[in-house]
């Protein structure tokens, strides 16, 4: 169980580029392993620009909080799982000014698991 496979997808709505997790050949009953998709942005394509220009600074951050997100999809369900992105933490930056940070901001990880902690 966990991520085994990776694909690239395009939107058709107006939203930016992200990653996900599925299979989309097999019923959640069935799914044992599941591909990393990178969802690139319509417009990005529209205008041959690259959606995931850095990734490479990134890819294990990624590959771990999808690993996260289909683990809780098999023990919890997929509502509890998508859920994992709506936690935050709010941390302070300088001049005591608190900004609210989502866990899945990646960039703000400080380990490879792919999860922001409330150690920033």
């Amino acid at each position: 169980m966990g991520i085994n496979d990776f694909c690239f997808a395009c939107s058709f709505d107006e939203s930016q580029e992200y990653c996900t997790y599925d299979n989309p050949t097999a019923d959640i009953d069935n799914q044992l392993n599941f591909s990393l998709m990178f969802i690139m942005s319509r417009i990005s394509e529209v205008l041959r620009v690259s959606s995931f220009s850095n990734i490479e600074d990134l890819i294990e951050r990624v590959i771990s909080h999808e690993t996260i997100h289909v683990i809780i999809l098999k023990l919890e369900g997929r509502d509890i799982s998508d859920k994992l992105d709506d936690i935050e933490f709010p941390f302070t930056l300088g001049a005591g000014r608190t900004h609210i940070i989502r866990m899945n901001y990646l960039g703000y990880a400080d380990d490879n698991t792919g999860l922001v902690t409330a150690n920033l």
